[in-house]
Order: structure tokens, then C-alpha cells, then sequence
């Protein structure tokens, strides 16, 4: 039997006197894909920005038995959770190469004394990472843009820069916010790919998406939200038979 490597009890986000988030409850069992969809304004996005620590808000948050409702983003992203956003941050001015290089912790380099006392181990470490980012680069098939500044990629290819810079710190867990907006079909079933290969070799996904059949295809379970609160939660086929989620989507009686 499978354990609950995210456990979400009666979390809750206000602005001024609008509910963003209204008591909602989720868990996710470890190695599954967990799809978050509703309509615009319902919630998601602040759902994720509580999990990821980037918002603050009321109930608890449970990853891998550690209470992080409380912790910052890195801490979080250093217990094995990590997000990319649906409008993606690279470090513009650096390459593909050395945004990933960038990512994984406790390196030797960072600390001074370590460069002046231990200068054959800080180039050992360095040459570990480059040879992993390089190995991420090719799994994502973006090998080819490693000296590219990342300011000059297509969207698209920075939300796969985003996703081989998370999978640089060996995360348990990925947050991905709409991973197929704004990118061509191509490229939309190219990331579904590496998601699913990803799933299988144990990955734990929370993905927010609009795009129904994208997300129904690659997820274990599927949650709605509506309004700020989980109105629905279930396999896909039992989420796309659901009359109440049809009217939220397109009104009336579906």
C-alpha cells in the first residue's frame, strides 16, 4: 500500500474578504500524478503558491512527514518538493548550462574556505554537476542550448528549463503549473512524455492544467476546484462523467 507523501488538511487563504482557498483538504499517495483543474478564479494557482511556500495561510501542510506550511520555499525545495510556474522565472542572463549548475545545494564552491582549502575537490564536485546537468539537458532533449542565455529560449523551452533545473536537486516531488499552456502540440505531448517516464521511475507530480484531455491522459486522480473549495475529487473517467464539474466548465446543464 502506498503512502501519503502530501498530506493538505482545511487550508485556507484570504485577500481582504475574498476566500481564495476555503478549507480545502487533499492528500497525495507517493509515485502518482494528481491533476488540479477548475475554472478561472478558482483557487489553483494560491492552492499551490500555500503548498510551495510562496503564500502564507491557515491549516496544515504535511510533506513526508515534515510540517512545511511554515517553511520558506527553499527550505521546502530542499525537502524533496519543488515547483515551476505557468509564466517561467529562468535566470535570463545566464545559459541553460549554468541555470542548472546553479541549482543543486550544499556545494563546496560557495564557501570560501573550501575554494582555498580544498580547491581538487570543489573542481571534482563542479565537473559532478555539469556532467549531471548535462545528462538532465539530453533527458529533456535541450542538450543543444546548453551555452544558450536562457533569456533568448521560446517559452516552451523554458518551461523545459525549469523542469530539468528542478530535477537538479533530486526533488520526491514536482509542482508544475500548467505545463502545456502557450506551447505548441508538438512540444505539449513531448512534455507529457517526459512526465509520465518520470512518473514511472517513482516521481510524485501535483499538476495544475486546463487542458482536460492533457491532463486526464497522464493522471492517477484528478481534483476540482471551484469557487476556492475541492468540489470534486476522482479518477478521470469518473471526473469527466461528473454533471457538476460539466456545468462548471461550460454552464447550464452541460
Amino acid at each position: 500500500m502506498k503512502m501519503d507523501i502530501l498530506s493538505v488538511k482545511d487550508l485556507e487563504k484570504h485577500f481582504g474578504g475574498v476566500k481564495a482557498v476555503d478549507g480545502c483538504s487533499i492528500s497525495i499517495e507517493a509515485g502518482t500524478v494528481m491533476g488540479l483543474i477548475g475554472p478561472n478564479g478558482a483557487g489553483k494557482t494560491t492552492m499551490f503558491n500555500l503548498i510551495s511556500g510562496f503564500e502564507r495561510g491557515i491549516g496544515e501542510i504535511v510533506f513526508k512527514g515534515i510540517r512545511t506550511d511554515n517553511l520558506s520555499p527553499f527550505k521546502i525545495a530542499r525537502c524533496g518538493m519543488v515547483r515551476t510556474f505557468q509564466i517561467p522565472r529562468a535566470l535570463t542572463k545566464m545559459t541553460v548550462s549554468e541555470n542548472l549548475m546553479l541549482a543543486p545545494k550544499t556545494q563546496l564552491g560557495e564557501r570560501i574556505w573550501d575554494v582555498w582549502l580544498r580547491p581538487k575537490r570543489v573542481r571534482e564536485q563542479e565537473m559532478q554537476i555539469r556532467e549531471k546537468s548535462r545528462d538532465i539537458l539530453e533527458f529533456f532533449e535541450i542538450s543543444h542550448l546548453e551555452d544558450e542565455y536562457a533569456g533568448a529560449l521560446s517559452g516552451g523551452q523554458k518551461k523545459l528549463l525549469e523542469m530539468a533545473r528542478a530535477m537538479m536537486i533530486d526533488p520526491s516531488m514536482m509542482l508544475l503549473d500548467e505545463p502545456f499552456a502557450g506551447v505548441n502540440p508538438t512540444l505539449a505531448r513531448k512534455i507529457s512524455r517526459y512526465i509520465c517516464e518520470l512518473h514511472e521511475d517513482g516521481m510524485t507530480f501535483l499538476v495544475i492544467e486546463h487542458d482536460i484531455p492533457a491532463i486526464t491522459k497522464i493522471s492517477d486522480r484528478i481534483v476540482v476546484m471551484n469557487e476556492g473549495k475541492v468540489m470534486a475529487e476522482g479518477e478521470p473517467a469518473e471526473i469527466k462523467r461528473r454533471r457538476d464539474v460539466l456545468e462548471v466548465y461550460i454552464g447550464g446543464e452541460g
